[in-house]
């Protein structure tokens, strides 16, 4: 086994001081003098020098100073490695990282991140993963990187010069890789094996040229048999694999003719899907049970193999799939017949079980999600919930991105990485990317697209118009319509593409045309009596009805309520609707809608010179020492009427909030007063008690109980509050 075989820790000989990664990063700088005085460096040695050489001087053992030096330079340039990558080759998947010899620490850390078990991962680790790891610090990190490195080196290092009479022969033979995988229970060469106790060769070798009490003369017996070995070996790889593994599975089970057959099919071992049971028992013959009890005999004999076989075409096989993943699972069945592995299609999920079942990992599975199947390096849990998610944020907003599509997921208790997110997003969903991280998604329904639906609006009223002035406009709607999420989270509000994902989308949507100057407009006229809700239309009817089509406030409100149109809703549309533009202080006209600049002066000039509105008539103090302030309802008062404090009393009242009650003590909801002193709240109170145009609303707050006793009253009212006003 391979914990036999690597059993060397940090600080012990033939492990390396420091990892091959850090070596070379910090390759440059100088150890110090006593450093290297204690380690028997020559004068200017660097840190690349701490490779596993360091014991060939004479050393021992690590001193506590040594020790502790090589921990604090690693510690004290956390920052510095973080992004750094561990391994500087990829990981082999021969190697298992529970077979190496750790401390019961850092086995328990890497056990808790999932590394010991998902040894693929190695390949790309970082030294930042590491630190995130719970409990692992310096010391384990250092240990597992230099054991790992130790163990790797061993498999090539060869044997004392000593060890036999055919010492220069296994020299060459100990760094052979196929060592690792022929032993004497492989029956394919158990006649051409010593039957010792050791797993593989590469095992007979290391124990024999590392302990004088061995046995020696194996040596001699696997030199005399070697010949043999490599001729059987040849013979194997000038097999196609479904042959390979059809003369493996021979070897193992000693059936042959329909009986071998019926087992390559059930094991998948001739590169089509595995059959049943059932159907295997059904070709010879025989019941399930059976044909199960055939299989077991086999897979029984499978067991008893504790190493990776010899089948050169299985591990070409899987490196392939490896380097080409992902991959959709028909290309994927092509693919080694097309490399010339095999003479047949051979199906990825077959490769997988023929690998397990050969004592390998396999560095690829199957994935499927939403009927689409695909061989992957990376199982991506939760990759339903990951799509669903990405299609209702795209169609919410007509595009998102995956920082806000990670952010909903994580809200939503789905624990994923942008790695796998994309992962995901690129190969198993219908996204497509605008440019890289933002994505949008076609519905099957065009209408379910909010940002389609908003520029079809925009663009029928006027066309084309500018790319700025339409984010302005779908910026307008998202901010009514504005919030997506799930049920006892919070919302999400709607994303507002910025201006170059905008211009992609519109690129790529089969309804819009975007020119080099970044206009759009419709590929097929808009009405927008078809495209707008009936207040949208009536609002663009009265600006088109104006001259210029310019109109303020006052004016505008007007004709809307001649039309039927009343102040509530006025208020609304006027504030979110994506047609209407705000070209300045009360001034409205429609968006797109090329203006004359002296017609908006012009507006701008007249309401300079009409008599302003006051809102807050009057304030002051009860007797009782409760703050009043009395004001005047607007003909376009509604449930988001406002007024603002009046600068000397409002440190009283800013950032602050009062329950609203009336003269009978019935609550209306919350009064609250921002920072700034803009007090709001007012609706439910003015509905319920008929407020109208021109009324007077008195508020006192009573700031000690936080309460707001509100009233509707006339200019009496006032005066009885007020005598002097």
């Amino acid at each position: 086994m391979l914990a036999k075989k690597f059993d060397n820790s940090w600080g012990s000989a033939g492990v390396p001081l420091l990892p091959h990664s850090l070596r070379v990063a910090w390759a440059g700088e100088e150890l110090p003098r006593w450093v290297r005085d204690e380690l028997g460096l020559a004068e200017g040695a660097t840190l690349d020098a701490l490779d596993d050489r360091i014991w060939v001087g004479g050393i021992t053992t690590l001193s506590e100073r040594v020790r502790n030096f090589l921990l604090n330079l690693v510690s004290a340039r956390r920052p510095e490695i973080k992004p750094l990558q561990v391994f500087q080759q990829p990981w082999p998947y021969w190697l298992d990282p529970k077979d190496l010899a750790l401390s019961t620490r850092t086995r328990h850390c890497l056990g808790y991140s999932g590394l010991l078990s998902e040894a693929e991962h190695l390949s790309k680790v970082t030294f930042g993963k590491f630190f995130e790891i719970r409990s692992m610090g310096v010391v384990s990190i250092i240990e597992f990187a230099c054991v790992a490195e130790a163990a790797l080196r061993r498999a090539s290092k060869p044997p004392d010069q000593s060890a036999g009479s055919r010492g220069d022969e296994i020299c060459n033979l100990i760094s052979e890789p196929w060592t690792d995988q022929v032993g004497p229970a492989d029956p394919r060469f158990s006649d051409l094996i010593p039957p010792v106790s050791y797993a593989t060769i590469s095992e007979m070798l290391d124990r024999v040229t590392s302990d004088p009490g061995e046995n020696i003369t194996i040596l001699d017996k696997i030199a005399d048999s070697l010949p043999h070995i490599r001729e059987r070996m040849s013979f194997i790889r000038s097999l196609p694999l479904e042959e390979q593994l059809r003369d493996f599975l021979l070897a193992l089970s000693r059936f042959d003719g329909r009986r071998l057959s019926a087992l390559v099919d059930r094991f998948g071992w001739g590169g089509s899907l595995p059959i049943t049971l059932e159907e295997a028992g059904s070709r010879l013959g025989i019941t399930r049970e059976r044909l199960r009890q055939l299989q077991e005999k086999v897979t029984n004999r499978l067991k008893e193999i504790s190493f990776p076989v010899f089948m050169p075409g299985l591990d070409k096989g899987l490196e392939l799939l490896r380097d080409k993943s992902p991959l959709d699972i028909t290309d994927a069945s092509a693919l080694l017949k097309e490399n010339g592995l095999s003479m047949i299609t051979f199906h990825p999920v077959s490769l997988i079980a023929a690998a397990e079942a050969c004592g390998r990992k396999p560095p690829v599975c199957i994935q499927t999600v939403r009927n689409r199947t695909i061989v992957t390096t990376t199982d991506i849990p939760n990759a339903h919930a990951v799509i669903r998610l990405a299609y209702k944020q795209a169609q919410a907003s007509g595009v998102s991105n995956v920082a806000d599509l990670l952010a909903e997921l994580s809200a939503t208790g789905v624990t994923t990485d942008e790695e796998a997110v994309l992962h995901v997003l690129r190969h198993f969903s219908d996204v497509e990317f605008l440019e890289d991280p933002w994505f949008f998604h076609r519905p099957r329904n065009p209408e379910r697209d909010r940002l389609r639906n908003v520029t079809r609006k925009m663009l029928s009223v006027a066309a084309p118009i500018d790319l700025s002035l339409l984010r302005e406009g779908v910026r307008r709607a998202y901010r009514y319509r504005g919030y997506r999420g799930h049920e006892g989270l919070a919302r999400q509000s709607l994303i507002v593409p910025p201006r170059s994902v905008l211009r992609k989308y519109y690129e790529t949507h089969s309804e819009f045309v975007i020119d080099n100057s970044d206009f759009v407009k419709p590929v097929d006229p808009l009405d927008y009596r078809t495209e707008l809700a009936v207040n949208d239309a009536i609002m663009v009817d009265v600006l088109r009805s104006s001259p210029a089509c310019l109109l303020d406030r006052a004016s505008f409100w007007n004709e809307c309520a001649r039309r039927a149109m009343n102040i509530n809703t006025f208020n609304l549309y006027i504030t979110y609707s994506p047609v209407i533009v705000h070209l300045g202080t009360d001034v409205w006209s429609l968006r797109g809608v090329r203006v004359d600049p002296a017609a908006v002066e012009a507006v701008r000039a007249a309401n300079a010179l009409r008599e302003k509105e006051r809102r807050v008539l009057d304030h002051g103090w009860t007797p009782d020492g409760e703050l009043w302030v009395a004001t005047r309802l607007p003909a376009w008062h509604s449930a988001s009427f406002v007024f603002g404090v009046p600068s000397p009393i409002r440190r009283y009242l800013a950032g602050r909030q009062f329950t609203a009650k009336d003269e009978d003590q019935i609550a209306y909801g919350t009064i609250r007063i921002n920072d700034e002193g803009t007090s709001y709240g007012f609706g439910p109170f003015l509905r319920q008690r008929g407020a109208d145009e021109g009324d007077i609303l008195i508020a006192e707050f009573d700031l000690g109980n936080d309460i707001a006793l509100l009233r509707l009253g006339n200019d009496e009212l006032l005066e009885e509050m007020s005598p002097e006003t």
